[in-house]
C-alpha cells in the first residue's frame, strides 16, 4: 500500500487554489470586457448592459440578419440591364418577413425605452432603422437614421452607418438632393471605417447623375476595400457593366472573367461568361446572338452537368423575345433534363407557372406548374408561402373547370346508344392499356438512372440516397401518392389515426371516382360500371348536372373578377351563364357585375344591364345599390364590422376558449343572421366549437343542421357534408373520444386550416376539422407602386353576392336656355379704350368639401409642425405604446412629409370607424404629452378618414380641415 507524500498534497492544493483564482479573475475580466462601456459614455449598471446586449440586442440582430438574407436571396436580377447597387426590398418578400421584422422592432424598442441607460441605445435605433428599411417604410427609416447621426455624434462607426443608411433611404424615395447633402456629411467625416460603403454610395450617386467615369472610379475603390465576398462579386459585375458602357472592353472582360471563375451564383457566373463572349464577338465584327451562343454551350462536354440550367437560360431568352411557345418548350426540356438539381427543377416549374399565369392566361396549366414547383423548391425558398397561396387559389379554378368538363361529358353520354357506350368503353380500355405499358417502361428507366444521375448533379449530394434532395423528393412524392400524408409514428401502417388521415385524404378503396374516370389497369366491366353510374338519364339528374355547370361558371366568373383581376375573362364567363342558363338563380348579381364591368368600356351595354336590374329585380339589393348609393355603403360597413367581430371570435377559438366563443356567437347572431351570405360561416364556426365541447352525436347534429339550413351554399356545406361522411365511416373511433374534435390531436389532417372567401370561395382539400381563418387587412399608406399581378389571400370581407357601391356621378350645372324675348337687332359695340390693365385679384383658396361619412376607415394623425424636428424617440415610444395594446400585425405607424412644412405620424389599425378610432385616440391623448416630452410642443392630434386624408396636401388644407371638424373653436 503506497503512502502519499503530505508535502505534495499541500503543494497540489496551493496550485489548484492559484489556478482557481486565475480562472475566476479571467472570467470577471471577460465579462467586464464584453460589457465594457464605450469610451465616451457614462458608466451604467453591469446588469443593464448584460441584459440589453445578450437578452435583447443579440437576438434582434440575428433575426434582422435572417430577414435581410431572405430578402436579398429573393432578389431577381435582370442581367440585360445595369444592376442596381442598392436593390430595393421586394414588397412581397418583405411582407412575408413582416412578423419577424416587427419582432425586431419590438425588441429594439425595449432598449430604446426601458434600457436607455445602457451602452446599446444607438445600436438599437440602428436596428429600428434597418428593420423599417427592409419593410419598405423608408420615411420611418430616415427618421431613425437621422436621429442616430444627430444624437450619437461620438459613436463614429454608428454615426457613419446612420448617414449611409439615410442616403440609401433617400435614394429609395428619389430624394436625390437630400441624399447628396447627407452623403457629403458622411464623406467629410473622413473615417477609416466602412470605406467600401462610402465609395459604393458615391458610385450610386454618380450613376444617378450619369457620371459613368466617376461611378467606375468609386466602384474600383469599393471593390478593393470590401471584405464581403458577396458585395465584392456583385459590385465587380456592375463595374464591368459600366466599363463596357464606357468602351473599356479590356477591363470589362477581365472583371467578367474574374466573376466567372469565382464561387458566385450560377446565374451571375453564367451571364459573366456570356458577356465575355458578346464582347469578343463584337470585337470580331460579329453580331452577338445570345440564343446561338447558349446552344453552343450545350454541346461542350464541360457543361454536361449544367444542361438543365442552360436550357432554362435559353427559355428565358426566347421569353424576352416574346416567343412564348418556343420558350415553353425549352423550359419543359430543362425541367425534364437528367441530371439536374431539385432546386433548378423548382425554378423552371415556377417560370412555367408564371408564364402561363401572367402572359398566356392559361390558369389551369399554371396551377399544375405551381403544384410541381412546390414539390421541388425547398420550403425556405423566398416567396414559398406566396407560391403556395397562388397554387391553392388556382386549384379552386381548376376544380370548377373539372366540374364543368365532367358534367358536360355526363350529359353527352346520356345522348349515346348502348352500342356507342360499348365502343367508348373499348376505346378507354385500349388507351389505358397503352398508358400502362408506357408508364411501366418509363418507371423502369427512371429507377435505373434517377438516383445516380441526380446525385451527380446535386452539388451537396453524395452517393448515399438520403443525402440527395432530388432522390428524396422523388421518394417522398411516391410515398405520398400511395399512402397520403402520414405522421411519423411507430406502426404507422396500422395506426387508427393514420387510417383516419388516409381516409380523410380521399384514399378510401371502397369509393369510386365521382366523375366516372377510369384508372390504369381496370377491366372493361369496371370502366362501364363507372361510366353508367355517372350518366344522368332522368330529367332531375340532367337538371342537377346543368345546375352544377352554371354554378361552376358563375364562381369562375367571380374568381376571374375578384382574385385574378381579369375583367375580360370575367365578362366572358358571366355572359356564358346568361346565354346557356337564362333562368339562373344568380342572374340578378350577374347583371349587376356586368353593369359594373362594362361601365367604362361599353357604357351603352352597361345601361342595358342597369335597366334589366331595375325592371326585372326592382326589390333586390342590386337595384337598391344603384338607386341609393348610401345603401351599399351601409351594407359594406355592416359586413366589415362583422368581419372584425369574426376575427375576435376566431382568436378566442384558437385560444381554445370554447365557452366564450359560444357566448359571443349567441350575442352576434341577431346581426349576422341578416347577412345570409355570411351566416353559414358563423354557423360552421359554432359547429366546430360544439365539436370541441360535446360528444359526436351533438356535433353531427350541428353539421346536419348546416346542410339543411343552407342547401344552396357552395363553401361551407360541402365541407360539412364531407365531415359527416367521414365521421360516419369512422364512427367507432369517434364514439370513443371524450369530445368529437380533439384540441390536442397533432395529426396533419386535423391541423390544416383553409381560407374561405365568400366571393369566390377558395376551398382547400377536405379535412376533419377546418376553420375559417380571417385575414387581417394591413393598410398601406405608402406611395402606390406598380406591382406584378399576385393572387391575393382570400379575405373574409368579400361576399358571394358582392355589392359594389357606385359613387354618385358629379352633376354639372346646365346652362340656361336662351331667352325667346331677346331682340334680333345686333348692337355693334365700340371697343373701349383701356388706359391701364388692372392687376388680377388674388385667387381665394378653394374651399375643400370634406366627407362626413363616419363609417369609412379612419386614422389617427399626429401632425408635427416642424418637419426638421427629429421624432425618432417619440416615434419609438409610440410604436411601443401601440404594440403593448395591439398585436404588431394589427397596427401600423408611418411617417410622411406633407407639403414640405408638416410631418405626419399616421396610425392605422383594426380600429375602423370614427367611433372606434375616437376611443383609441382619446386614450392616446392622455399619454401623448409624456411620449412627446422633451422633443417638441408643436404638434396636434386629430382623427381623419382615408378619403379626407387625400385632401390634406399642405398646411392650409390641414388648417381648413381642423376648422371644419371643430367649428366652435
Amino acid at each position: 500500500m503506497s503512502v502519499l507524500n503530505p508535502n505534495i498534497k499541500i503543494n497540489a492544493l496551493k496550485i489548484s487554489h492559484k489556478y482557481l483564482y486565475l480562472l475566476t479573475l479571467s472570467a470577471v475580466c471577460i465579462f467586464a470586457w464584453s460589457c465594457k462601456a464605450k469610451k465616451d459614455k457614462p458608466k451604467v449598471k453591469f446588469m443593464k448592459n448584460l441584459t440589453a446586449h445578450y437578452n435583447i440586442y443579440f437576438n434582434a440582430k440575428e433575426a434582422l440578419e435572417e430577414s435581410k438574407n431572405t430578402i436579398r436571396n429573393a432578389q431577381e436580377e435582370d442581367f440585360s440591364q445595369l444592376l442596381e447597387i442598392f436593390p430595393l426590398p421586394n414588397p412581397d418578400v418583405s411582407a412575408n418577413e413582416t412578423e419577424k421584422l416587427d419582432e425586431v422592432i419590438k425588441r429594439a424598442n425595449l432598449i430604446a425605452i426601458e434600457k436607455y441607460e445602457s451602452n446599446w441605445l444607438d445600436d438599437s435605433y440602428l436596428l429600428l432603422a434597418d428593420a423599417e428599411y427592409l419593410k419598405g417604410d423608408y420615411y420611418n427609416a430616415i427618421e431613425y437614421y437621422s436621429y442616430v447621426g444627430q444624437t450619437f455624434t461620438k459613436e463614429k462607426k454608428n454615426k457613419l452607418k446612420a448617414y449611409l443608411g439615410q442616403v440609401k433611404s433617400d435614394f429609395a424615395l428619389d430624394l436625390i438632393p437630400e441624399a447628396d447633402s447627407v452623403l457629403d456629411m458622411a464623406i467629410a467625416l473622413k473615417y477609416k471605417y466602412q470605406r467600401d460603403q462610402v465609395a459604393v454610395t458615391q458610385a450610386k450617386l454618380a450613376i444617378i447623375k450619369n457620371d459613368v467615369k466617376g461611378a467606375i472610379n468609386h466602384l474600383k475603390n469599393a471593390v478593393g476595400d470590401t471584405k464581403n465576398t458577396y458585395d465584392k462579386t456583385r459590385w465587380r459585375y456592375i463595374l464591368a457593366q459600366l466599363q463596357e458602357i464606357d468602351g473599356d472592353t479590356e477591363s470589362a472582360t477581365a472583371n467578367y472573367d474574374k466573376i466567372a471563375k469565382s464561387n458566385t451564383s450560377f446565374e451571375m457566373a453564367f451571364n459573366a461568361n456570356l458577356s465575355k463572349i458578346r464582347i469578343s464577338e463584337s470585337a470580331d465584327g460579329k453580331d452577338f446572338d445570345k440564343i446561338a451562343t447558349l446552344k453552343k454551350l450545350l454541346k461542350e462536354d464541360k457543361n454536361r452537368q449544367l444542361k438543365d440550367q442552360i436550357y432554362y437560360q435559353i427559355g428565358k431568352a426566347y421569353e424576352e423575345k416574346k416567343e412564348y411557345s418556343i420558350a415553353t418548350d425549352f423550359y419543359v426540356t430543362a425541367a425534364h433534363t437528367v441530371p439536374g438539381t431539385a432546386k433548378q427543377k423548382g425554378l423552371t416549374y415556377l417560370k412555367l407557372a408564371e408564364l402561363n399565369f401572367e402572359t398566356l392566361k392559361n390558369y389551369t396549366k399554371s396551377q399544375l406548374y405551381y403544384d410541381s414547383t412546390l414539390q421541388f423548391l425547398p420550403k425556405n425558398y423566398p416567396n414559398y408561402t406566396s407560391i403556395a397561396t397562388k397554387a391553392n387559389n388556382l386549384k379552386y379554378l381548376a376544380e370548377r373547370l373539372t366540374i364543368i368538363d365532367n358534367q358536360k361529358n355526363s350529359l353527352y353520354l346520356a345522348t349515346l346508344s348502348e352500342d356507342q357506350i360499348t365502343a367508348r368503353v373499348d376505346s378507354i380500355f385500349a388507351e389505358n392499356e397503352k398508358s400502362h405499358i408506357k408508364t411501366t417502361q418509363s418507371n423502369t428507366a427512371e429507377q435505373l438512372v434517377s438516383i445516380n444521375d441526380y446525385s451527380s448533379a446535386n452539388k451537396k449530394a453524395g452517393t448515399f440516397y438520403f443525402y440527395n434532395d432530388a432522390a428524396m423528393g422523388q421518394g417522398f412524392s411516391e410515398f405520398k401518392r400511395r399512402w397520403g400524408n402520414r405522421t411519423l409514428t411507430d406502426n404507422w401502417r396500422v395506426s387508427a389515426e393514420n387510417m383516419l388521415a388516409s381516409a380523410d385524404n380521399g384514399q378510401n378503396p371502397n369509393e369510386d371516382n365521382s366523375d366516372g374516370s377510369s384508372s390504369v389497369g381496370e377491366n372493361r366491366d369496371s370502366i362501364r360500371a363507372k361510366m353508367v353510374r355517372t350518366i344522368p338519364y332522368t330529367l332531375q339528374a340532367k337538371q342537377s348536372a346543368n345546375e352544377k355547370i352554371s354554378t361552376a361558371l358563375y364562381e369562375i366568373a367571380l374568381f376571374y373578377k375578384d382574385i385574378l383581376k381579369d375583367e375580360a375573362e370575367a365578362t366572358e364567363a358571366f355572359q356564358a351563364v346568361i346565354q346557356n342558363f337564362p333562368e339562373d338563380k344568380n342572374l340578378a348579381n350577374i347583371y349587376y357585375q356586368l353593369y359594373r364591368l362594362s361601365a367604362e368600356t361599353n357604357p351603352a351595354q352597361s345601361a342595358i344591364f342597369k335597366q334589366k336590374i331595375l325592371t326585372q329585380y326592382p326589390n333586390s339589393v342590386y337595384a337598391k345599390a344603384i338607386a341609393e348609393p348610401n345603401f351599399g355603403k351601409e351594407r359594406e360597413f355592416g359586413l366589415n364590422a362583422l368581419k372584425d367581430e369574426y376575427a375576435g371570435v376566431y382568436q378566442l377559438y384558437t385560444a381554445k376558449k370554447y365557452r366564450e366563443v359560444l357566448t359571443k356567437l349567441n350575442t352576434l347572431k341577431p346581426r349576422y343572421s341578416t347577412f345570409k351570405e355570411i351566416e353559414p360561416t358563423f354557423a360552421y364556426l359554432e359547429a366546430l366549437t360544439i365539436g370541441h365541447t360535446q360528444k359526436t352525436p351533438v356535433f353531427l347534429a350541428s353539421l346536419n343542421q348546416i346542410v339543411k339550413s343552407y342547401p344552396d351554399n357552395n363553401e361551407v356545406v360541402p365541407i360539412a357534408k364531407h365531415q359527416i361522411d367521414f365521421i360516419t365511416r369512422n364512427r367507432t373511433v369517434f364514439d370513443q373520444r371524450p369530445t368529437a374534435l380533439l384540441s390536442h390531436d397533432d395529426n396533419e389532417y386535423n391541423n390544416q386550416q383553409p381560407q374561405l372567401v365568400f366571393a369566390p370561395a377558395i376551398k382547400e382539400e377536405p379535412v376533419e376539422a377546418k376553420i375559417i381563418k380571417p385575414e387581417i387587412i394591413k393598410e398601406s399608406l405608402k406611395k402606390p407602386e406598380p406591382k406584378p399581378i399576385v393572387v391575393p389571400k382570400p379575405e373574409l370581407a368579400k361576399v358571394e353576392k358582392e355589392v359594389i357601391v357606385e359613387k354618385p356621378a358629379i352633376k354639372t350645372e346646365e346652362l340656361p336656355a336662351p331667352s325667346p324675348e331677346i331682340s334680333k337687332t345686333v348692337e355693334v359695340l365700340k371697343p373701349a379704350i383701356v388706359e391701364k390693365t388692372p392687376e388680377p385679384a388674388p385667387i381665394a383658396p378653394k374651399t375643400l368639401a370634406f366627407s362626413t361619412n363616419e363609417r369609412q376607415r379612419h386614422l389617427i394623425i399626429i401632425d408635427i409642425s416642424d418637419p426638421k424636428q427629429n421624432i425618432a424617440q417619440p416615434f419609438s415610444k409610440l410604436s411601443r405604446y401601440f404594440y403593448s395594446k395591439f398585436d404588431p400585425s394589427e397596427v401600423k405607424l408611418v411617417i410622411r412629409i406633407v407639403g414640405g412644412t408638416e410631418k405626419f405620424v399616421i396610425i392605422s389599425g383594426n380600429f375602423y370607424t370614427k367611433e372606434q378610432v375616437d376611443i383609441v385616440s382619446d386614450e392616446l391623448a392622455k399619454n401623448l404629452p409624456e411620449i412627446m416630452e422633451g422633443q417638441t410642443t408643436q404638434y396636434r392630434q386629430f382623427v381623419v378618414s382615408e378619403e379626407n386624408l387625400m385632401l390634406l396636401t399642405d398646411k392650409k388644407s390641414i388648417d381648413q380641415y381642423l376648422k371644419a371638424i371643430t367649428p366652435n373653436k
